[in-house]
């Protein structure tokens, strides 16, 4: 069967392209997912980093990490390779050894994630709050192989309100289940990833949705100043309130 044809029998959750005029029919359409690469991974001197994707769908910000001078990336995910019927899973094996990645891939839960896993320069976590029933488990466990730098993106919600605050957000994924989660607002994310032990954070609208989406960056200490060097506008200090 040939590349094009194995591509057509999956149903995708990105657009990735995998070889010239070979694009999948995700839902994510190529140009949003290059819009928040670049908004992402621009700023970081990526190059000899090592990478842990966390709900990583069919990996495409891993590859564009590798694209851009990362030299591996374990691209994970629990959700959408665990559901009955989802092919996700299959789809980005298909990916990675259709482009040649410097990558391997595993089904995991962050949750579960401990310092004996490893140690990653760079952990990545997409659309992420609103697919976790716990995501401040899930964080915990992140921040705990995070040798560097964290970068999540994720839902918001009460950006009006000073307190910090969690909101309940129901979503529908692509391959047709409704997921439960959560929606944060910055006042909330600044205190829990202090108390998660990183030293300086950041953070910005999305480049397409604005700030009904936030990007953040949080560094661990020894080398938060190096690495956020490159974070000019739109990307801004983020602190929490006394």
């Amino acid at each position: 069967m040939t590349l094009a044809a194995q591509v057509a029998a999956l149903p995708w959750l990105q657009s990735l392209r995998l070889a010239p005029g070979l694009v999948t029919p995700g839902a994510k359409p190529e140009a949003v997912l290059e819009a928040e690469a670049d908004a992402l991974f621009a700023p970081l001197p990526l190059a000899g980093m090592a990478l842990l994707e966390v709900g990583a769908g069919n990996g495409g910000f891993s590859l564009a990490a590798l694209r851009r001078g990362a030299a591996s990336a374990l691209v994970t995910d629990h959700l959408a390779w665990s559901l009955p019927g989802a092919e996700a899973g299959t789809a980005t094996m298909l990916a990675l050894e259709a482009t040649g990645a410097a990558a391997q891939a595993m089904v995991l839960d962050p949750r579960a994630l401990t310092a004996e896993f490893g140690c990653f320069d760079l952990v990545l976590a997409t659309a992420f709050f609103e697919q976790l029933f716990n995501p401040i488990l899930a964080l915990r466990g992140m921040a705990a192989v995070t040798g560097q730098v964290l970068l999540l993106e994720t839902a918001q919600a009460a950006l009006d309100e000073a307190r910090p605050m969690l909101t309940a957000t129901t979503r529908a994924m692509p391959y047709g289940a409704l997921v439960s989660g959560w929606a944060p607002n910055p006042p909330l994310m600044a205190p829990l990833l202090r108390d998660l032990g990183f030293a300086r954070l950041l953070h910005r609208p999305h480049p397409m949705e604005g700030w009904a989406r936030g990007l953040y960056a949080a560094f661990k200490p020894g080398p938060a100043e190096a690495l956020a060097a490159g974070f000019g506008a739109p990307w801004q200090e983020l602190t929490a309130r006394a």
